[in-house]
């Protein structure tokens, strides 16, 4: 075969080589998040035989799917029987975890099956809405709430008054997953998610069932809500607004005296941290997110957005070049 060793070719032979096998990568791991693979493996050690059994899926695939996972070392076999060690199970199915990187894989690849609309992009400059974008953002964002979650456990301020019992609004809540975790986290605050997505607020509701929590198909560019919010929350969704500024500008109105903005965002890394694995995966996404017509934002637009009615900007690096950006309304 051409490829003998990699010991024998150039340092960027070998990056880019790994980076082909990476993508391969992306897929074992997402092909095992969805079809609950690596769900039934955790369950304790079971055979290839007993797996296609418990999960009923097609044999062949299923065989095909072990085989490259054992290979990428995602899952280990002992006696016959195929084991998820316990960091793997933090990282690809614990979503509470600080390592879980699921989400990531699998948003990934439900993004990738767009990707052949980049050549109309790079001819004529068309981009392409939300298609599976929901879905893989969904699968994206526990992390980034958990880590919020986190984050917030630690900011005194935050904790206090959720904890006490305050309003909260979510601008751009999605499918409200972020607002049912902190309904059962802070059961005594009132929290209202606000999305343009019709079928985001419904799936938001279905979620949601069952909990005080209120959920409205509407914009962050045309929300009129006065004085009414102790905490207002970004997760994720300043990059896609397009008028940023008209947004923060209601986001202030909507917040009493002395309120808090609370904004959770992936920020463009400095130059010199480019080349970190976190710098690499942000720089690469650049494209997808211009074929989704956005763009990441760094620290410096944030603070700018900020300058107008707000003060005492607070940047908490959350990992992964994810930001809890947090003001106070003047």
């Amino acid at each position: 075969m051409w490829l003998h060793s990699l010991k024998e070719r150039s340092t960027d032979f070998v990056r880019l080589w790994q980076y082909s096998i990476g993508f391969y990568g992306v897929w074992i791991a997402h092909i095992g998040r969805q079809m609950k693979l690596f769900n039934h493996i955790a369950a304790g050690p079971v055979s290839i035989e007993k797996l296609i059994l418990n999960t009923k899926l097609h044999p062949t695939a299923v065989r095909a799917w072990c085989s490259a996972a054992l290979s990428y070392q995602l899952i280990t076999a002992k006696n016959g029987k195929l084991q998820l060690k316990k960091q793997m199970k933090r990282i690809l199915v614990d979503k509470t975890s600080p390592d879980y990187l699921g989400g990531q894989f699998s948003y990934l690849a439900l993004r990738s099956l767009e990707y052949g609309a980049f050549e109309e992009l790079f001819k004529s400059g068309k981009t392409r809405k939300k298609i599976s974008t929901l879905s893989a953002i969904e699968q994206a964002t526990d992390w980034d709430h958990y880590a919020f979650l986190a984050a917030v456990q630690r900011h005194r301020k935050l904790h206090q008054m959720l904890s006490k019992g305050c309003r909260l609004l979510d601008v751009g809540c999605g499918t409200g997953s972020m607002l049912t975790k902190l309904h059962k986290e802070y059961p005594k605050s009132s929290l209202v998610g606000i999305d343009p997505s019709g079928k985001a607020v419904a799936t938001a509701r279905q979620i949601a069932s069952g909990t005080p929590i209120s959920l409205i198909k509407l914009s962050g560019e045309s929300m009129e809500f006065a004085n009414e919010f102790e905490i207002v929350y970004l997760g994720e969704s300043l990059y896609a607004t397009k008028d940023k500024e008209r947004v923060l500008s209601n986001c202030w109105r909507a917040l009493k005296k002395g309120g808090t903005i609370a904004i959770v965002e992936g920020l463009l890394p400095k130059k010199s941290k480019f080349q970190d694995y976190s710098g690499l995966l942000i720089m690469g996404m650049q494209l997808d997110f211009a074929l989704q017509d956005h763009k990441f934002m760094n620290r410096k637009d944030i603070i700018r957005l900020l300058n107008k009615g707000f003060s005492k900007a607070d940047f908490k690096h959350l990992g992964g070049n994810v930001y809890l950006v947090s003001a106070t309304k003047t």
